[in-house]
């Protein structure tokens, strides 16, 4: 994404009362799995696919560095890194410009209304009947 759509996003965010503390990146990171899974269940995934894929990656993890929750600065940096490659590949082959993307969805985002939680991660505001 270039740098001044980057922008717009955080603008974005913030403008709706987002924010994040170091000790509630979890929530955010959380935030963003959410939207991992519906965008495998657009693809064709089941819940259960998704269900096995974390399950293999908490696995992973426990085997790393134990079943405590620990927070681990250089493996969020690697993290953040391989969730940037596997998006602009799966851009390319899904021919799909993640900028422009981008741009409709801030555009959709604009026109709804968002509720900030207590660790500052914002979500849509459920439409009431």
């Amino acid at each position: 994404m270039n740098k001044q759509l980057a922008t717009e996003v955080i603008a974005w965010h913030t403008n709706n009362g987002g924010y994040c503390q170091v000790q509630e990146q979890k929530f955010h990171a959380l935030r963003l799995l959410h939207e991992a899974a519906e965008l495998c269940l657009a693809c064709g995934s089941t819940g259960m696919d998704i269900a096995i894929a974390c399950i293999d990656e908490v696995g992973k993890h426990i085997e790393r560095h134990g079943p405590n929750p620990v927070v681990i600065p250089v493996a969020i940096d690697e993290e953040i890194a391989d969730v940037a490659i596997l998006l602009e590949v799966f851009a390319f082959y899904a021919a799909a410009s993640i900028d422009d993307a981008v741009k409709g969805k801030l555009d959709v985002l604009h026109k709804r209304e968002w509720n900030v939680d207590e660790h500052g991660v914002l979500w849509r505001k459920k439409e009431t009947a």
